[in-house]
């Protein structure tokens, strides 16, 4: 049985191939002292082997594969590809494939897999924000025509925090019209992120296609509402780096 890994900055997410939608979570905040959590999260001997994707350090992924060697499991890390082939096609068009992060490809797979055929714009919320098109080119056949990347909401926060001396680590609900510093710092990081999803909107209906939104990311539950409320047709989807990583692992054995 394979077990797929999908590494992030402040958390690790892992699950089986044959069930990438019940992933277990390990909060790991950036710190390499979570072996000892992740081997015990794991049952002993379950796992032959495992692949995964990340975008953590490169401290963060030799931890991982240490406490998964230990459990006898080694993991394969993978990156973006040219091309992804399987139930459907999938083209790179990055001027450099293997550039593209790898949890942005795979998210791409997987949100496919739900969506076939279907011009998509895959917006995945975690410590960066990033809006991806995704656009028909045939039957079963999808280009990854591009795609933006800002701070995640969490940082744009605490960029504030850290880069000001008297603006406060805000918290609190969006206003049409803030009338307080901590609303303020809340309603302004949530248009940004707006914005930049409007963005990819605008440019793929200014290439004729009509796209479906699809969210996902750690902090997408706290996200969705005010989305929602801008596009009322978004779709929430949880899992799509480990339902793209299952994908790839099924089809390449």
């Amino acid at each position: 049985m394979t077990l797929l890994v999908d590494l992030g900055n402040t958390a690790l997410k892992w699950a089986s191939q044959e069930d990438p939608e019940s992933p277990h979570t390990i909060v790991h905040g950036g710190r390499e002292s979570f072996s000892d959590k992740l081997q015990a999260s794991i049952p002993n001997g379950r796992f032959a082997k495992a692949v995964g994707c990340s975008v953590a350090t490169y401290d963060l992924k030799a931890v991982t594969s240490r406490a998964l060697d230990a459990l006898g499991c080694p993991i394969q890390w993978l990156s973006a590809q040219d091309r992804f082939v399987g139930d459907f096609e999938l083209l790179n068009r990055y001027n450099n494939p293997h550039q593209l992060g790898s949890d942005r490809w795979h998210a791409a797979i997987g949100a496919i897999s739900f969506l076939p055929n279907t011009p998509l714009l895959v917006v995945h919320v975690g410590t960066a924000t990033t809006v991806d098109c995704v656009i028909p080119d045939g039957d079963n056949k999808m280009v990854f025509a591009g795609g933006r990347i800002a701070p995640g909401v969490v940082l744009m926060r605490d960029s504030l925090v850290s880069g000001t001396a008297s603006l406060p680590k805000a918290d609190g609900e969006y206003a049409t019209m803030p009338t307080d510093t901590m609303t303020a710092i809340v309603t302004g990081i949530v248009d940004a992120q707006l914005g930049l999803i409007e963005r990819g909107m605008k440019s793929m209906t200014q290439f004729g296609f009509d796209p479906v939104l699809v969210l996902a990311g750690g902090a997408a539950s706290r996200f969705a509402p005010y989305l929602k409320r801008e596009f009322p047709e978004m779709i929430q989807k949880h899992n799509l780096v480990l339902r793209g990583l299952a994908l790839r692992a099924q089809n390449e054995g």
